[in-house]
């Protein structure tokens, strides 16, 4: 089947159509549910073998749609109505063929680990454990994200995890990989990196589709450039060179090019018409026309509105950045600038006061900004938060922008508001039903709605094309021109030299430079340290040469760095941390059914004690730190003895004491002590087992060597990642609704937060789910658990046996010989 663009002029069906397509669409298009038009329509495209695709198209034209599609995740894993055919080679239909990374980095991971996270993969595909490491290291060093593989990845700020996501692609050598905006949220140093394994893939004879606004640096790359518009068909399909040729105009009027990177006076010639090479070049003295040029507008003496003294911000002994200090005069804007994980957002944060310092001091208009009122402070400043689903507090983007529910009845203003942001027709859906750039605009119009004097914006134009990234800046533009105070985090260094009047770079822990943009180009040095070295440029010229060996050579080199710094997977300090945990679980669970049958408190004070000294003995657990985890308990079943003593029924002739509606008892008591020493028993088993078992290493283990469904365990284990984020989504929510002004009393918090949670976390498991079937977990993988192989090493050994014996042997003895004695 060798499907063809109607569409298309017959002079561009040729590079339309391979001859042999690894991967056919003919007449696709894909409908969601509620939604009142195709997102994808009529769609005809193919794609070969070893070949580079480059998908390019307005924000929301539905490029992710298409992604997804090609990836098979529609319409089996996302809900949609697809027409049309989709083929594929046989090599391409077996489950993990395709590897998608998704535009957002949060929702598509499964694991607590980053090696764990990226052998997810290879363990679906069966690849043998002896190779995994290897493997590993290897795509970390291809992604070039340097961390140990032994780290969780929870506190990776958004690039890394966007890294660690193109290293799990990578690992599994899939035959397809698709990237949806792979560089969306990586600083500038690190968008070169990607940029740069993309040609380094497309050399080795990768087949790629690759979605993505910053795409003048993959012309070289690309063998075809499709373009979508805005109603979701495909607009042209060629060579990158007859597409620009031909398309420049369109391009820029559909907000797929920038208007600044083409100079008028050289008409369509501004992006080349001879080759790639010299379309990249002509594009990259264009873009040097507009560097050159000094647009920042600094702001004259005036007084200011923040100033952030001697601040050092730490997560408990970890310091993100120390002594920070600088003053943003009014009508300033400002741009936040650094590396991957330098502390921005919380930078950004901490002008508001919802991060607190560890030292220091941030004032706002003359006073700590910890002294305002909440509701005072929100509106004197706007928080726009990074993820925009943090804060979303309505159900349709109508009432979103409005602030309150309209219902059909849409304010005028909200209309326009919605047309200016590119967000026309999208009043009555659902702003988590949005694309990622519809949301990101969404929330940021959210936040300029009502006036404000300071607004703080944590990369308010991620994921936009051209022309909504221009309206949203033109529209700050204007706020800044009218005195008020802007300040934003971003990677776009283009923007920070259109648009800003003042820069803040951080890296390395500290306030590198502080100062007008122009004065920031005249640093190389500081540039490179913190990143911002242009992306594009050197890519340009070192795509081909990234295929070499002496550019395959930098990679292996990188590795080496990575494997000499890397553990494997993490040594057992202890006894009790060396059992397999899934024995360990079930003799833990005997042992607390054991203690069940504890009936006189001879026998409950032994099988109280007996989990407590083995988690002394064999889990080396602190005293102290013992008795800080087992004190709630201890207090709760306080009170649950005293209602023993209070209340229990006494037997007739026992002793007993009427105070009041209490009738206290020595029966009671006995019963109670007894009831509270068993059930302590049973939590001491578990504190143990929780204080010294990998949870990771215990699903794998009742997986692997309990034949528990695969799709049960790893299930499981996809959700408690999100446990540890509940905490910081309640966070971020009551953030959210503090500043959008629509916080409820304490009282009832709980019922008010309860449905956005829930709603987020049935989201957000969608979304894994997905992205767990992207990754294989499908068919014998997901079903059997020996349909897959394991990076885990879980086995059962002796000591494993002779543990497990012991443990149930002493609760027997402790049962039999309490209850004997008692």
């Amino acid at each position: 089947m060798t499907p063809v663009q109607t569409t298309m002029p017959r002079s561009e069906q040729a590079a339309a159509v391979p001859a042999r397509p690894l991967l056919a669409l003919h007449g696709v298009s894909i409908q969601y549910p509620d939604a009142g038009a195709p997102s994808v329509s009529d769609v005809n495209l193919a794609i070969a073998p070893g070949e580079c695709v480059l998908l390019l198209g307005p924000s929301g034209c539905g490029k992710s749609t298409l992604g997804l599609a090609c990836a098979g995740l529609i319409p089996s894993s996302v809900e949609a109505e697809v027409s049309g055919q989709i083929w594929r080679a046989g090599d391409l239909q077996a489950p993990g063929r395709v590897a998608i990374v998704f535009q957002d980095p949060e929702t598509q991971f499964c694991m607590l680990r980053v090696d764990d996270e990226i052998a997810f993969g290879l363990e679906n595909r069966c690849v043998p454990r002896e190779d995994m490491p290897d493997r590993i290291l290897a795509s970390l060093a291809e992604a070039g994200l340097a961390v140990n593989p032994a780290v969780a990845h929870s506190t990776f700020s958004g690039g890394m995890k966007q890294k660690l996501a193109i290293a799990a692609a990578l690992a599994t050598d899939a035959q397809l990989l698709i990237l949806d905006e792979p560089t969306a949220n990586l600083d500038p140093a690190s968008t070169r990196q990607v940029f740069d394994t993309i040609a380094r893939l497309k050399a080795q004879g990768k087949t790629l589709l690759v979605i993505e606004h910053k795409f003048a640096a993959l012309l070289p790359v690309a063998d075809r450039v499709v373009m979508m518009d805005h109603t979701g068909r495909i607009r042209r399909v060629g060579t990158p060179e007859a597409v620009l040729e031909e398309a420049w105009p369109w391009m820029v009027a559909e907000g797929i090019l920038p208007a600044w990177q083409v100079r008028p006076s050289a008409g369509p010639t501004a992006l080349g018409t001879d080759s790639v090479p010299d379309v990249t070049a002509r594009a990259a003295v264009a873009a040097e026309e507009v560097r050159t040029a000094d647009r920042s507008q600094p702001v004259a003496d005036a007084a200011p509105l923040v100033t952030v003294t001697g601040a050092t911000l730490a997560y408990g002994t970890d310091t993100v950045w120390r002594d920070v200090s600088f003053a943003l005069p009014r009508g300033s804007f400002t741009a936040i600038v650094g590396p991957n994980g330098a502390g921005k957002s919380s930078l950004l944060q901490a002008l508001a006061g919802l991060q607190p310092l560890a030292a220091g001091q941030v004032e706002l208009a003359g006073r700590p900004v910890g002294a305002w009122k909440p509701a005072d402070r929100f509106r004197k400043l706007a928080y726009c938060f990074q993820n925009p689903e943090y804060q979303f507090v309505f159900e349709r983007v109508g009432d979103e922008l409005a602030n309150r529910v309209v219902a059909d009845d849409v304010p005028a203003e909200v209309l326009a508001l919605l047309a200016e942001f590119g967000l026309d027709g999208t009043a009555q859906q659902s702003p988590y039903g949005l694309s990622q750039g519809q949301k990101r605009r969404l929330s940021v119009a959210s936040m300029l709605r009502v006036d404000h004097d300071l607004y703080l914006l944590d990369e308010p134009t991620f994921g936009q094309d051209a022309r909504t990234q221009e309206a949203i800046m033109d529209h700050l533009l204007r706020l800044q021109q009218a005195g008020k105070t802007l300040v934003m985090t971003t990677h776009d260094m283009e923007l920070v030299r259109r648009y800003a009047t003042h820069v803040a770079v951080l890296a390395e822990g500290r306030l590198l430079f502080w100062g007008h943009p122009s004065d920031l180009l005249k640093q190389p040095e500081v540039l490179r340290r913190a990143h911002l070295l242009d992306d594009a440029a050197a890519v340009i010229h070192e795509a081909s040469a990234s295929a070499t060996p002496e550019g395959r050579a930098s990679v292996g080199s990188a590795s080496k760095e990575l494997e000499s710094a890397s553990a494997v997977p993490r040594q057992r300090s202890t006894p009790a941390a060396a059992l397999n945990p899934g024995l360990h679980l079930m003799t833990s669970v005997a042992a607390a059914v054991i203690a069940m049958f504890a009936h006189t408190l001879a026998s409950a004070v032994a099988v109280c004690c007996l989990p407590l000294l083995l988690a002394l003995a064999v889990g080396w657990i602190h005293p102290w730190r013992l008795a800080k985890r087992i004190s709630a308990f201890v207090a709760f079943y306080v009170l649950y003895v005293w209602s023993f003593v209070a209340f229990s029924a006494v037997p007739p002739g026992a002793a007993h004491l009427r105070v009041l509606w209490w009738n206290l008892s020595w029966v009671g008591l006995h019963n109670g002590l007894v009831l509270a020493f068993r059930m302590l028993g049973v939590v001491g088993w578990g504190i143990l087992l929780v204080s010294t078992a990998d949870l990771t290493e215990l699903l794998v283990s009742l997986c692997k060597n309990f034949h528990l469904s695969p799709m049960l365990s790893y299930g499981v284990l996809a959700g408690t990642r999100f446990a540890p984020m509940f905490r910081s989504e309640w966070r971020k929510l009551h953030q959210a609704r503090v500043i959008r002004g629509r916080e409820a009393r304490t009282a009832l918090r709980s019922v008010t937060y309860a449905l956005p949670l829930f709603s987020q976390a049935v989201r957000m498991s969608e979304r894994v789910a997905t992205a767990m079937e992207a990754r294989g977990f499908v068919g014998p993988a997901a079903r059997r658990p020996d349909g897959r192989s394991y990076y885990r090493r879980v086995r059962v050994g002796a000591w494993d046996v002779c543990y497990t014996a012991l443990a149930v042997l002493l609760s027997l003895v402790a049962v039999i010989w309490g209850n004997q004695v008692g």
